[in-house]
């Protein structure tokens, strides 16, 4: 049966803590393992399925690493005066072999002809009156001086990449050195999301009596941009439970999680709850964490869910501390917890305890050290708070607030905000 739905008490004994929830979302939501396979220009941020090997050397010969000249170690003596014989660019190599008492005007990133095996820079040389030969203003020289060996990048049928690998702009151009132009990948997870409620308005729209417009679809939309995910929005569901019915059932047809904000509570409108109850399974309803208390996890069709708060601070709250990192292990990535630190206090805090706290603040260097001061506007409906803090000051379960001086825990927005992939 499931769990039932929780009731008014503000702070329940049995609400999980944030550190037990996510240890529970992040064992049931293993890494998909759907592979496809992607265009290199469409790799970036994607997961690697497979072990990718070096094809070719890279580079692919020795070449020269600035423009000079290549001659033989023997005569890379000083006054020594050389006949010049040709010229060795980028993609038209000289063809033939450098004897003793010769050279080869050679360009960057041009193959070094037979024979050479020293290349001195073009201002340590002096270009004879006849343009026929260079003297050397500078001598002893080692055996492959400014020479890159072919393979001192990467060299054939060396490892690249293991499963998992993330794809970053050096993953990419390495690939491109080795002429690969396709690669199997993990498949994004599919994430559906929508808002629920009759108050909400379509941006654009006038309100009218009663009426909000839909931000936590916005934001949500917002959020999943830094998450390797495909991102399906259904948009503001009505508040009938056929509807939401109807919504969550196309959802757990489509999507590999799903997340709604708003109607997991037991208001006479939480309709998500009814059918969640009533067709689907869930794991927990309650956190000890504010903002962000009536959160539920669980399954509904095949997709995991989140029915995440009402309230913005407490959506963006919660989608960073326990859905990010749930859609994180399904792509295949790392969700370690994100790191805190330690900073001095400016002004006194004050809670009440039975819940960690997640108040929003405003980090700053201070010297070697950081401090930390709260912003106006801590209730869970002021979002405009967000965009003018930086951190969270996280204070602990048990206690009662914290003193001005005093070190406290910060999340900075950096290590659960990531800018958006675009």
């Amino acid at each position: 049966m499931p769990e039932a739905a929780p009731g008014c008490d503000e702070f329940d004994p049995n609400a999980k803590t944030l550190e037990q929830a996510r240890a529970a979302i992040l064992e049931t939501c293993q890494a998909l393992t759907a592979t496809e396979e992607v265009s290199l220009e469409e790799a970036l941020g994607r997961t690697l399925a497979e072990a990718v090997h070096a094809r070719i050397d890279v580079p692919p010969a020795a070449v020269s690493a600035m423009d000079g000249y290549a001659l033989r170690t023997e005569d890379a003596r000083e006054d020594t005066t050389l006949e010049l014989i040709g010229t060795s660019a980028a993609g038209h190599p000289w063809e033939g072999e450098v004897g003793p008492g010769q050279c080869v005007r050679i360009l960057t990133g041009a193959v070094v002809p037979d024979g050479a095996e020293v290349v001195i820079m073009q201002e340590q040389v002096h270009v004879t009156e006849d343009g026929h030969g260079i003297r050397l203003l500078k001598g002893r020289f080692a055996p492959r001086h400014n020479i890159r060996e072919a393979g001192s990048d990467t060299a054939a049928n060396t490892p690249l990449y293991a499963p998992g690998q993330v794809f970053g702009a050096a993953e990419v151009g390495v690939l491109a050195t080795q002429g690969i132009s396709r690669i199997p990948v993990l498949r994004r997870p599919r994430v559906a999301f929508f808002s629920t409620g009759d108050e909400l308005v379509p941006l654009g729209q006038p309100l009218g009596p009663g009426q909000i417009h839909d931000s936590n679809r916005h934001t949500l939309r917002a959020l999943l941009r830094s998450c390797p995910v495909e991102a399906l929005d259904y948009g503001v569901i009505r508040d009938t439970e056929e509807e939401v019915r109807e919504a969550l059932t196309r959802a757990g047809e489509e999507a590999d999680l799903i997340i709604t904000t708003g109607g997991v509570s037991v208001g006479d409108a939480d309709h998500v709850t009814r059918v969640l109850q009533a067709s689907g399974q869930i794991g927990f309803w309650k956190l000890a964490i504010k903002p962000g208390r009536p959160l539920a996890f669980g399954r509904f069709g095949r997709a995991h869910f989140f029915g995440l708060p009402g309230n913005p601070v407490a959506v963006m709250t919660t989608f960073a501390l326990l859905a990010r990192p749930a859609l994180l292990a399904l792509a295949g990535r790392s969700a370690d917890a994100p790191r805190t630190i330690r900073a001095r206090l400016e002004e006194d805090l004050h809670k009440t305890p039975g819940r960690k706290d997640f108040q929003r603040g405003l980090l700053r260097a201070e010297g070697d050290d950081w401090s930390v001061r709260p912003v106006r506007g801590q209730n869970s409906h002021q979002l405009r708070a967000m965009s003018e803090a930086n951190a969270y000051i996280v204070l602990p379960r048990e206690s009662d607030g914290a003193r001005a001086g005093e070190q406290v825990e910060v999340l900075p927005f950096a290590e659960i905000f990531p800018e958006s992939f675009g």
